[in-house]
């Protein structure tokens, strides 16, 4: 990456707050994950946005996010046959989203 380089992350929201061991929220303990993540990237943040399916910060209930993923969200209509097959998978899977997009550059 050049000294002025900028880079595009997009990092599933799960994954960013259990690394440092925290709740998602919306609040400032938020700016400081991703703050935090860059910094020991060794990249200077630019821009973040999260993007979720259902409009929230925390996590939806597993019930209520399963009818909210069947009355709203498209259906995986290639992946959920496969892995029915051979995984054994039970339920219809639909596309989520629950991510966050991080624009950053080289500090």
């Amino acid at each position: 990456m050049k000294k002025s380089g900028y880079i595009l992350l997009i990092v599933q929201d799960k994954k960013l707050f259990k690394i440092y061991d925290v709740h998602q929220v919306e609040n400032q303990e938020e700016k400081n994950v991703v703050h935090k993540f860059m910094a020991e990237l060794g990249l200077e943040l630019v821009w973040y946005r999260y993007l979720t399916s259902t409009g929230l910060r925390t996590p939806l209930p597993i019930a209520e996010f399963g009818k909210f993923a069947r009355e709203k969200l498209p259906k995986q209509l290639y992946m959920s046959p496969i892995l029915k097959r051979y995984f054994g998978h039970k339920h219809q899977l639909h596309y989520t989203l629950d991510d966050y997009v991080i624009l950053a550059k080289k500090s």
